[in-house]
């Protein structure tokens, strides 16, 4: 069985609605393999302009994930973040907060963060999600030839979440 793959900006409203649409789905689906990756809707380097920047945010969802955290509690939190104050996403200590709300060791998660060990992993992370796997907007929901490509400034709507899961794991 292959891994739904789900492409999503933390700072997206879009994102965070399909998001919610896919967690709300899933325990009707108990044998759907899920892999979250998050990525920039808008990457720093090539859109200096647009903020927030959440590369720091998908570096420590790639710190969660390589720990073997809880990624939907980070996730989670990160999305309710975006709601409350998007410019944290450019802070490391605001980060580590929510982290640590995610039962995340938060000297570990900032001391990484601080040291960019997870920067080239984050670069790598949006080309997979833009070179390899073509997603245009987030989110995107990807396995194998399936997919659910995000409509600009719309998104995902339940029912496609639903049939994509049902086709795939039902």
């Amino acid at each position: 069985m292959s891994k739904l793959e789900v492409f999503f900006d933390y700072s997206c409203p879009f994102c965070r609605t399909g998001y919610g649409y896919l967690t709300e789905l899933l325990p009707d689906f108990p044998n759907a393999q899920i892999e979250l990756l998050p990525v920039e809707a808008h990457p720093r380097n090539e859109e200096p302009e647009h903020r927030p920047y959440v590369d720091l945010a998908v570096q420590g969802g790639l710190f969660v994930k390589a720990v073997g955290g809880d990624e939907y509690a980070f996730a989670a939190r990160m999305f309710t973040q975006a709601g409350d104050d998007r410019m944290a996403f450019e802070n490391i200590d605001a980060l580590t907060i929510c982290a640590a709300d995610a039962g995340i060791d938060a000297a570990a998660f900032k001391s990484a963060l601080q040291s960019g060990t997870y920067a080239a992993a984050q670069l790598a992370a949006n080309d997979y999600a833009y070179e390899t796997q073509k997603v245009w907007a987030v989110p995107t929901f990807v396995c194998g030839d399936k997919r659910i490509d995000a409509v600009g400034n719309v998104g995902v709507t339940k029912d496609q979440v639903r049939d994509l899961l049902q086709e795939l794991f039902g």
